[in-house]
């Protein structure tokens, strides 16, 4: 189907030529597109046109067609009629026209649609209706096939059977004795007019599925006969990597994007791509698995941050599973002084919101870049970006996401760019600094045309978003009311603890954990000081600490501190409370947590037997 895309690209010259308008004629109306199947209701064998006309136009620039039908093929995919009307009021033509005719022949029975056709006429971009085309006139069916038709042993297949010319939808489907081909019979369900097994291949060999049974009341149909083709041959191992920016600046940050097909497990893990100097690693996420019926894979994202300019080479990445060895292809980068690309057209934007404008010396304040895209349907895509300059300030990565909201308000048609935390040393007017950012929109044929949400190598244009700087007060912390035992914490902390027992011998060993729940910089916080008895010896405590999102706009966490104590002598001891103070920015105020004191009796070895 692919030739008929390329048939409407090399008209293009036809299409944009300007049609002569002459005086009477050029008072015409607005254009507009219209787009259809004749006859929209075929037999399987017979003919259909596939039209697309535009009325009303000076000058047709572009025609771009959709995904197209795969269940018919095209007679004239290089040759479609084309037929050129020019405007004409004494002639009795009220306007300009330009139709394609494209020659089908259905291969197979079911209602099928195509989504719209998009046509710029006039510098206006146009779509048509849907068009529909039922093949199969009259009676009742039952189509079946297989997705994928052919895979390989340990894959995953789907078998589909759909029925039309029914009016019921309480259908009972009667699936095929599917044993010796396939696991995962039980994996079948039908609803509607449709049916569906998902399916794992078990055995090599070319295999004919038995037709699937459907029971309509008193009466019984099935479907067409199905063939698959199980192959023993390993599955195809391959790497790739890609750059998630069209430009890249000294100081910005982008992503190198490795995709593996053909596996889910490797033998090692891959190292970051090599840049040779020119790019410092900043990190990787967890690599993302996928599976299914288009075969499993993996994808890593590597981060780094340029920092010389030139045309330079990222080197390949090494995969190695079930013993074999494949790499990337190097990917070729250029690396600007300045961020270099077009400039953003009116609907889209980058705007950077502190989620408070004042806050206190060691407060953290989270800040979120913002793309605006207007009411436009196709999302743009991040690709590099800068952080601003910072000298005041520590910045805080955290994981998760949170709903994106200013003030309790939902940003409707915007999308998170980037979001960190800011961590204030001194007090005063502090700038953030400016900010710039790529955004790669798709070029409308390739939105269409792509097969997958993570397809990056579309082609797009790029262009550069900034974001004017901000400025926050910070003050500083005041003296009045700060108690002793206060290190230096704001936000808010609760406190708790908890011991495995009260009562040891000489010798043996007891845990007390202390829970600390955290509002502010989480990993930041002292450890707290506990004066243990000296009837113990206490070893250095564990640490954990967890990590939540951005909940309400806020940094959050636990901080658990796990210390065992060995009993070195007998007595009854006091293991006091824990104390902790903070400054909370919302009251202005200081507070101080402790949590529960325990009293353990450590008794002579074997007295407790």
């Amino acid at each position: 189907m692919n030739n008929i895309h390329g048939t409407l690209s090399a008209l293009t010259a036809v299409l944009m030529s300007p049609i002569v308008l002459s005086p009477a004629a050029a008072q015409m109306p607005e254009p507009r597109v219209e787009a259809y199947a004749d006859p929209p209701e075929v037999a399987v064998g017979e003919e259909f046109r596939l039209v697309v006309e535009v009325r009303g136009a000076k000058e047709v620039e572009s025609v771009l067609i959709p995904e197209l039908f795969d269940f018919a093929r095209c007679v004239n995919p290089y040759d479609p009629a084309v037929e050129v009307g020019v405007g004409d009021e004494e002639g009795g033509v009220a306007a300009n026209s330009v139709t394609l005719s494209y020659v089908f022949v259905a291969d197979r029975r079911g209602f099928f649609e195509m989504k719209p056709f998009r046509i710029t006429a006039d510098g206006r971009e146009m779509e048509t209706e849907a068009v529909a085309v039922l093949v199969g006139r009259s009676g009742v069916w039952v189509e079946a096939r297989v997705e994928p038709s052919r895979v390989r042993v340990g894959d995953e297949f789907e078998l589909v059977a759909e029925v039309t010319g029914l009016e019921s939808e309480n259908l009972e489907f009667i699936e095929p004795d599917i044993f010796d081909v396939a696991d995962g019979a039980g994996s079948c369900y039908g609803r509607g007019w449709e049916f569906r097994c998902s399916l794992r291949a078990r055995a090599p060999g070319e295999f004919v599925i038995a037709p699937v049974g459907v029971v309509d009341r008193d009466s019984t149909y099935e479907s067409n006969a199905v063939t698959l083709v199980v192959t023993d041959e390993p599955p195809r191992l391959e790497v790739r990597a890609t750059v998630e920016s069209g430009s890249i600046w000294v100081g910005g940050e982008f992503v190198v994007r490795v995709e593996v097909a053909g596996t889910l497990e490797l033998d090692e893990e891959p190292t970051a791509p090599e840049t040779g100097g020119f790019a410092e690693f900043l990190g990787s996420e967890e690599p993302w698995l996928h599976g299914g019926t288009n075969g499993d894979g993996m994808t890593y994202r590597y981060r780094f941050r340029a920092l010389r300019p030139g045309r330079l080479e990222i080197g390949p990445v090494r995969i190695v599973a079930e013993g074999r060895t494949v790499e990337s292809s190097p990917v070729a980068v250029t690396v600007d002084e300045v961020p270099a690309g077009g400039d953003p057209p009116g609907h889209l934007s980058l705007t950077a919101v502190a989620a408070k404008p004042r806050a206190y010396v060691g407060e953290p304040v989270i800040v979120t870049y913002l793309v605006a895209r207007g009411g436009h349907g196709l999302s743009p895509r991040i690709g590099t970006k800068s952080r601003p300059t910072l000298d005041a300030f520590d910045v805080l990565e955290r994981p998760g996401y949170a709903r994106e909201e200013v003030d309790g308000t939902f940003m409707h048609g915007r999308i998170r760019a980037d979001r960190f935390a800011l961590l204030p040393r001194r007090s005063g007017r502090l700038e953030v600094g400016e900010v710039s950012l790529e955004v790669r929109v798709d070029k409308p044929g390739d939105a269409w045309a792509r097969t997958s949400p993570d397809d990056f190598g579309r082609e797009s244009t790029s262009y550069i978003l900034t974001a004017n700087p901000l400025t926050l007060e910070v003050l500083p912390l005041p003296d009045e009311g700060r108690p002793t035992s206060f290190r230096g914490h704001v936000g808010t902390l609760a406190a708790a603890s908890r011991m495995n027992g009260t009562r040891v011998e000489v010798g043996g060993t007891v845990t007390l954990e202390v829970k600390v729940e955290v509002e502010g910089y989480v990993e930041g916080l002292p450890d707290p000081e506990i004066g243990f008895p000296s009837g113990f010896t206490v070893s250095a405590p564990e640490i954990r600490t967890d990590l939540a999102g951005y909940g309400r706009y806020k940094l959050q966490g636990t901080r658990t501190y796990t210390h065992r104590l060995t009993a070195a002598t007998p007595g009854r001891y006091e293991i006091p409370a824990v104390e902790m103070s903070f400054f909370d920015p919302e009251t202005e105020s200081y507070g101080t947590t402790r949590s529960h004191p325990f009293t353990v009796t450590v008794v002579p070895a074997g007295a407790g037997r």
